[in-house]
């Protein structure tokens, strides 16, 4: 009578194990094409003040990295390198930007990746 017990606790076990097992989750979905057309970035009234307080304590005067993000004319250099968008998303093989710190939110990400795919005006 013992074994028709244990035999039967062992094979509910195994058959409540299958049952609640989950099944593998679905990879998240990509994230949506960043749509750049609806509104035009310029670099003085919304890319400066990014660069300004989030950047300009180390890329200044001192050319920190080759880059000076008081000047407009870096700014491009850099995002033309793939440098400016490779360190704020970091991406591999760059460095995280800013350093030390949280990095940039996706919206203000966004905002600097559609001034450049836009033509940087």
């Amino acid at each position: 009578m013992k074994k028709i017990v244990l035999i039967s606790v062992a094979f509910a076990t195994v058959l409540l194990a299958c049952k609640t097992t989950k099944a593998p989750t679905a990879a998240p979905p990509a994230p949506a094409p960043l749509d750049c057309a609806a509104t035009a970035y310029t670099y003085e009234k919304d890319i400066r003040p990014i660069m300004e307080q989030n950047c300009t304590g180390c890329h200044n005067e001192n050319m920190k990295a080759g880059y000076n993000f008081y000047d407009i004319g870096s700014v491009k250099k850099a995002a033309v390198n793939g440098y400016l968008l490779g360190t704020i998303k970091h991406q591999s093989g760059y460095d995280q930007m800013p350093p030390n710190g949280w990095p940039l939110d996706q919206p203000t990400i966004n905002k600097i990746e559609c001034w450049i795919n836009t033509g940087m005006k």
